[in-house]
């Protein structure tokens, strides 16, 4: 093959399967998408998995975007204690990790919401840091809805696309002042979403509602961290502004387009829609050299031997806080058709295939919830035991896959052995963080 045809060829193939920087000014996220099996079974209709990964460029922390953050906590009186001391001094922690460019509020609650800190530049510390000493004392009930309410109203007052707009959480009780349901804060969360807000939940101790917790973070694109022992929620509040002070992107749309033929089934992890055949999934925050992705379960059409199809148009877009511009990626995907078996399985994605049973682990995980609630905690087990002995029993060959496999099979069977040594709310709690890290691929 001519030289100059081989190059020209490398370099389109590449173009058209990720996109990629080709200017150190304006870096721009990769993108990837693919099959867990691109080559099926002609005149077959099996399950395959579509897989759009996203991964952050390389960012300097001294370029990094300016942070609008508002610290929302908890001073109930259950907070009496090394709690409230401990919520102090990652309070501070936040204040002394920030810049004068950035923004900070803190919202304290208890049997209503007062704003300690308004919104402001992070000028003068020591102030910050003696309100919070002066403020943050335990007393009253836990009015978690007026708080995150409050905690918006702040952020909106430096609301800005290219800052980092983060609420962080915390709580150790049960909301018990106000809306205190998952619907109402939800709802919320939703609220923040739409804002370009994430917020960050972090349960403290064995005693709050880590359901109404994960829900706030997963209709907002936050994390969530649960945090046994006070000792350990700085080391919570360091983790949480390492992805804060590294996102790269955001306002993250990722749209999947099914040929007609094929039936999108059901999105594992990550929350979004099906309409039709077009599927919506929004990410709100993307971080520097980190893998986040969107998984789909599809039916393909039935095709015949040698055949190639387009299975879907992949569309993603997203604010590059790099170049302050709006980015768009777009992808064809095909399937081909093949009557050798041999073909169809040496086609195989090994790492999609073992991210998608990591992805229906977590969903098997949620239904052993349910069993646990019910007093069924033999088969809730049980079904814990089978999901890791799935993990296991994947016929994948590959080093890294079948690695990948191996850590999360035993770490599955580590989860379920626990069960039987934990008191149920606080291993309820474990399982549900466990799950949201896995579904949202939060690192």
């Amino acid at each position: 093959m001519n030289i100059k045809y081989l190059s020209t060829f490398l370099i389109a193939s590449l173009a058209s399967f990720s996109a990629f920087s080709t200017s150190a000014a304006a870096p721009k996220i990769t993108i990837k998408s693919e099959l867990s099996s691109p080559v099926v079974l002609e005149n077959s209709q099996d399950k395959n998995y579509l897989r759009v990964s996203l991964t952050g460029f390389n960012q300097e922390t001294q370029k990094r975007s300016p942070i609008n953050l508002v610290l929302v906590i908890d001073r109930s009186a259950s907070m009496s204690g090394d709690r409230i001391e401990k919520a102090r001094d990652a309070a501070i922690l936040a204040i002394n990790m920030l810049n004068p460019d950035d923004t900070i509020a803190i919202v304290a609650y208890d049997n209503e919401a007062e704003v300690i800190v308004h919104a402001s530049k992070v000028k003068d510390k020591t102030a910050l840091i003696e309100k919070v000493k002066q403020h943050i004392t335990p007393r009253g009930m836990t009015a978690l809805f007026a708080g995150v309410s409050r905690g918006i109203g702040q952020v909106e007052k430096y609301l800005n696309a290219d800052s980092i707009n983060r609420i962080i959480l915390l709580s150790d009780g049960q909301a018990n002042k106000g809306p205190t349901s998952i619907s109402d804060l939800s709802g919320l969360a939703r609220l923040a979403a739409k804002k370009g807000v994430s917020i960050t939940t972090i349960g403290l101790g064995s005693d709050y509602n880590e359901d109404l917790m994960t829900a706030i973070a997963n209709y907002s694109d936050g994390n969530h961290a649960f945090v046994d022992n006070a000792a350990d929620l700085e080391n919570a509040f360091q983790k949480e502004f390492t992805d804060v002070m590294s996102v790269v992107a955001q306002n993250v749309t990722v749209t999947i387009t099914t040929d007609k033929a094929v039936k999108p089934v059901r999105l594992l992890g990550r929350d979004g829609s099906i309409s039709g055949n077009v599927v919506t999934v929004k990410l709100n925050q993307l971080y520097a050299n980190q893998d986040k992705y969107v998984l789909l379960e599809v039916i393909p059409a039935k095709g015949v031997n040698e055949q190639s199809m387009k299975l879907a148009d992949v569309n993603v877009s997203y604010n590059n806080l790099s170049s302050k511009k709006d980015d768009k990626f777009d992808q064809a995907v095909n399937v081909r058709y093949s009557k050798s078996k041999e073909a169809v399985s040496k086609a195989v994605v090994e790492d999609v295939l073992v991210e998608s049973e990591i992805q229906k682990v977590a969903l098997a995980n949620e239904e052993a919830i349910k069993l646990m609630d019910a007093g069924k905690k033999k088969e809730a087990k049980a079904m814990m035991d089978a999901s890791a002995n799935s993990l296991n029993s994947l016929q994948v060959t590959s080093p890294a896959s079948l690695q990948k496999a191996k850590q999360n099979a035993q770490a599955q069977q580590d989860l379920s052995d626990s069960m039987e040594k934990k008191a149920t709310s606080t291993y309820r709690k474990s399982v549900k963080e466990s799950n949201y890290k896995t579904q949202k691929q939060q690192y």
